[in-house]
């Protein structure tokens, strides 16, 4: 008994020493294949295979193997002698298609699939297997055609459309594709984001959208109104935008929205800079459901419409390609009439924050637009008063601040910006401008000392989005940390030029250039002298002192950047395309490291355009 007993357990541990010893053989072949060395993998899956044939991963394996060596033969004898013993495998028939379309012959590998499908039980499983192989070698056509045949038989039809869709939208069959979108839209509407998400995936291609519309029309009038939101966005692509509106009233009609539907469009549209439709838009929400909800939102979106259409309509005489300038005054009756829209709002809504919006709009339009700084501190002084808590009060304080910096009290504007860095509810990206905005207070005070500090803090996260402002400051110190003097008039300079008085801040400038050293801060200086004398609108005498710079460009580090204004100056000071161009190009080659590299790029391409069109 004791032998019978000995006896077996020497058996089992034999048995699991070779399963070990298997795994370990299989292990190494697998990192074999993993390393691309298919010849070393191939003699030890072949072992284990002759010794184990009835183990799928060392068949599944072996065949890779073969086929990765184009050793096509050996895979289909290999295949053909799985067959033997599981002829309803379907997975098999797969491979063997797939090994003799690897071989170069396609007839044969249909030919294997078609017989496959045609001798096995007709299920969704066994087309989508080969539909699987046949994308797998990339002949779409075949695999369009097997999952047809399986969405034929389906009871379930949207288990082969994603599918489908996809290999037609692939193939530019367009159309097709948008038939299938729509008949799983029309079994389930909740898929509604999905579809949309992928038709707007392929509709910008040559050709997709003049096809694929029809489809989407002729679905629309079924009752599902998730179509009608599908079209509404088909004709948004189309920039059928007057049709788009038409969709989405009868939407917002027969979900009775109180105009949510047209708000979501109107924001939209003016996101997109369709500023004329967008205030036909948010007209017709404020007349057709003065009590809705969503009416605050649409006076305070007119209002803005009414401020972008005046944008755009003097955008000529904002010279907003130059580093410095001051806006001119504009007609006070314009202005006034987008004010009067904006009073409106706060008067109907006060202390809500479409009315505090309103308010910074109103203070920002009467600082820019008019120059009234007394009137616009007003403006911003009554959010943060009334309304302490508003997301808009950090905005008030930031231009509070910056009307303070105009009438030349820095004090009161670092109080401001201190508001900001040490409330808590503030957000982190407007901490960070304040932050920056402090250390520039201090710079332009003289106290350096003070401006580290602050500019310390925000290196110290330089993912913020002021931080590439912080290091340029930053490096500006620590270079001329030993000609305080020639810096502290610098610093005043800069003051003059934000204050817009820039033939002031031009003779600082100057004072800190006259100096022989060529250090970053004389450098810096030279680059603002010229654009003082470009803010002061003297282009020619401008353009010399950029060209200085620019052939000075092994002593200045901010040759690049005159070259690119050097472009700006003849693309819209002078009208000089060649000349712009000429400037922007020679830019790419020769400052290939330039952070103005991609706007050069896209400067060139515009204005290339612009030639072209002109010849034909």
């Amino acid at each position: 008994m004791l032998k019978k007993i000995f006896a077996a357990i020497v058996f089992i541990s034999s048995f699991a020493l070779a399963q070990i010893d298997q795994s370990n053989q299989y292990m190494l072949a697998q990192s074999y294949v993993q390393a691309a060395m298919y010849e070393k993998a191939k003699p030890i899956l072949e072992n284990l295979y002759h010794n184990q044939p009835g183990n799928y991963e060392y068949f599944r394996s072996l065949n890779e193997v073969y086929t990765q060596l184009k050793d096509y033969d050996a895979s289909i004898a290999l295949i053909e002698d799985k067959l033997k013993t599981s002829s309803q495998d379907i997975n098999l028939y797969g491979m063997l298609g797939s090994t003799y379309y690897l071989k170069g012959n396609d007839k044969k590998a249909f030919e294997v699939w078609d017989n496959a499908l045609a001798a096995l039980p007709q299920t969704e499983v066994n087309y989508r297997v080969i539909a699987n192989y046949a994308i797998e070698r990339r002949t779409f056509d075949k695999a369009i055609q097997y999952l047809k045949k399986g969405q034929d038989i389906s009871s379930n039809p949207i288990y082969f459309a994603y599918d489908l869709a996809n290999l037609y939208s692939l193939t530019m069959q367009f159309k097709d594709a948008t038939e299938e979108y729509c008949m799983i839209l029309s079994q389930n509407p909740n898929q509604l984001n999905i579809v949309e998400s992928k038709i707007m995936g392929y509709i910008a291609k040559p050709g997709a959208l003049q096809t694929s519309l029809p489809v989407v029309e002729k679905y629309s009038n079924s009752e599902n109104i998730n179509f009608k939101f599908l079209l509404a966005r088909f004709y948004i692509e189309e920039k059928s935008y007057d049709k788009a509106f038409d969709i989405y009233e009868k939407i917002d009609a027969v979900q009775n929205d109180q105009g949510a539907q047209l708000l979501g469009f109107a924001q939209f549209l003016f996101g997109d800079k369709i500023f004329k439709t967008a205030s036909d838009v948010y007209n017709e929400i404020i007349n057709k459901y003065p009590n809705s909800p969503y009416t605050p939102t649409a006076k305070l979106g007119l209002a803005k419409t009414l401020e972008a259409l005046f944008e755009e309509e003097n955008a000529a005489k904002i010279p907003t390609w130059k580093p410095y300038y001051e806006t001119p005054k504009f007609n006070s009756e314009q202005i006034d009439k987008i004010i009067s829209a904006y009073l409106e709002i706060t008067k109907i809504y006060p202390h809500s924050e479409v009315a505090n919006e309103a308010l910074l709009r109103i203070g920002e339009l009467k600082l820019s637009k008019q120059g009234k700084i007394s009137e616009a501190e007003g403006y911003f002084n009554n959010i943060i008063t009334d309304s302490p808590l508003s997301q808009y009060a950090a905005d008030a304080y930031l231009d509070l601040a910056k009307a303070s910096i105009l009438n030349n009290n820095l004090d009161k504007a670092a109080s401001y910006y201190l508001k900001i860095t040490t409330t808590g509810r503030y957000p982190d990206d407007k901490k960070n401008i304040a932050t920056y905005r402090l250390a520039r207070i201090y710079f332009y005070k003289g106290d350096f000392e003070k401006t580290k500090e602050y500019l310390k803090d925000m290196l110290d996260n330089l993912g913020n989005n002021s931080a590439n402002d912080a290091l340029e400051l930053s490096l500006l110190l620590n270079t001329s940390q030993n000609d305080s003097s020639n810096l502290a008039v610098f610093a005043s300079a800069e003051l003059l030029s934000e204050q817009n008085k820039f033939n002031e801040a031009y003779d600082k400038f100057k004072i800190v250039t006259s100096d022989p050293n060529k250090l970053m801060l004389q450098n810096l200086a030279s680059l603002r002298e010229a654009e003082m004398e470009l803010a002061e609108n003297n282009i020619d005498s401008s353009i010399a002192h950029f060209q200085k710079i620019v052939n000075d460009n092994d002593k200045n580090i901010y040759a690049d950047k005159a070259l690119y204004l050097l472009g700006q100056i003849y693309e819209y000071g002078k009208n000089d395309k060649e000349n712009a161009v000429a400037s922007y190009e020679n830019l790419l080659a020769k400052f290939p490291n330039s952070l103005y590299l991609d706007q050069a790029r896209a400067e060139i391409i515009k204005l290339k355009d612009i030639k072209t069109n002109r010849i034909d």
